[in-house]
């Protein structure tokens, strides 16, 4: 009997034991999972003045361009060292010469005519005067004409001018045998050579000036309101100060960048495009990025011209705006979101120009959250120098 009890008060023992454990047992306190509000980077924006700038782009021209033509015949005896496509030359060096011969013929015959003209003049001169002396002593009445030796008097003058005229000419048409550049500038083709025969009116050379080159820059009817344009004052003739125009390109691996002038528009829209064309004006076209390498006609340019200035605007790196909708993210004095709708003054490359929405001091995110909601509390982090505004 006591064998069969002794297990089983062991067990039952045991049991209670086990229950009074598990009755017993302090309950964890359930920890409470509060997520963190998510770190955001904001730049602290103030009101600033703001100048703001238009983009374009053209081909850079010749401001003056000509065909020099010859105005007399002859073989040509003569051309510039540098005449050749791309030759460089000054104000008044003779490009091209023709064989002045035939005219230095032509005025040693004048000359001859004038002389004998001259002759002729003199004597006709010494009858008229005999005629006028004989009729006052046995002439009757009023003389004529024919009597005095008028017309063969009007007759010698017209012929000793008529000299003097071709011996002129001849003389214009010796000096035109030489063709003198009558700018500085650079040959762009040249069409004729030594040895060959030319005629009036034959093309020598196409030249330009290099003293300045224009550039055709098209803009918007959007792009003009920020521009102050030179229109021309019907008034007084006078224009605005010009707005400076920043051109550039890259020539082997370099930048080369150039400082020109709106000088002027042309004078009406463009059928195709309803843009206006503003035309920019570089003196002296040498780069002051590419060891002065000129500026050659026909370059291609990026172009960025000089706008009005705005007061009291605020600006903003492009990446902080929705496009869409045109609003931003600021926190608010709680450290909350809230989405802020702007009035764009303008968008550039690098900046967002801003009129309206904004007041001093709103902090605008600008990176660190992915998906925001209105009204969702953050904590306001430093923001890093590659997101600050550009100024």
């Amino acid at each position: 009997m006591t064998r069969i009890l002794l297990p089983i008060g062991v067990l039952s023992m045991g049991l209670l034991t086990a229950f009074l454990l598990l009755t017993n047992r302090s309950q964890p306190e359930a920890e409470s999972l509060q997520p963190e509000p998510p770190r955001v980077e904001v730049i602290e924006v103030q009101p600033q003045s703001v100048r703001v700038t238009v983009t374009s782009q053209g081909v850079a021209m010749p401001r003056t361009e000509i065909d020099l033509v010859t105005e007399v015949a002859g073989k040509v005896i003569h051309v510039h060292p540098a005449f050749a496509a791309g030759g460089s030359f000054y104000r008044g060096d003779v490009l091209v010469a023709v064989d002045p011969r035939d005219y230095q013929f032509a005025r040693i015959e004048a000359q001859s005519r004038l002389a004998e003209a001259q002759r002729l003049l003199a004597q006709e001169e010494a009858q008229v005067e005999q005629a006028l002396k004989e009729w006052q002593v046995l002439g009757k009445g009023e003389a004529t004409a024919l009597a005095l030796r008028t017309p063969q008097l009007r007759e010698i003058r017209a012929k000793v001018a008529a000299a003097k005229a071709d011996g002129a000419k001849a003389k214009l048409q010796q000096i035109r045998c030489v063709l003198r550049a009558p700018f500085d500038g650079r040959i762009r083709a040249k069409h004729v050579d030594m040895g060959q025969y030319i005629v009036p009116g034959e093309k020598v050379a196409r030249l330009y000036a290099t003293d300045s080159l224009e550039v055709r820059l098209p803009v918007s009817m959007e792009q003009l309101a920020f521009i102050d344009i030179p229109w021309i004052s019907e008034k007084n003739g006078s224009t605005h100060t010009a707005p400076s125009v920043t051109l550039h390109t890259t020539i082997g691996g370099i930048m080369g960048r150039w400082v020109g002038y709106i000088i002027r528009t042309e004078g009406a829209l463009e059928p195709s495009s309803g843009q206006l064309s503003l035309v920019a004006r570089v003196s002296q076209p040498k780069s002051d990025q590419h060891h002065g390498r000129p500026l050659l006609p026909g370059t291609f340019l990026q172009a960025e011209i000089e706008g009005r200035e705005y007061h009291q605007v605020f600006v903003l790196p492009p990446a902080v705006l929705n496009t869409r909708t045109e609003q931003v993210l600021i926190v608010d004095d709680t450290n909350r979101l809230k989405l802020q709708q702007l009035d764009v003054l303008k968008s550039e490359t690098d900046r967002l120009v801003v009129r309206g929405g904004l007041q001093a001091g709103d902090q605008v995110v600008v990176s660190g959250i992915d998906v925001p909601i209105e009204g969702m509390q953050v904590t306001i982090a430093t923001p890093s120098p590659s997101v600050a505004p550009i100024p």
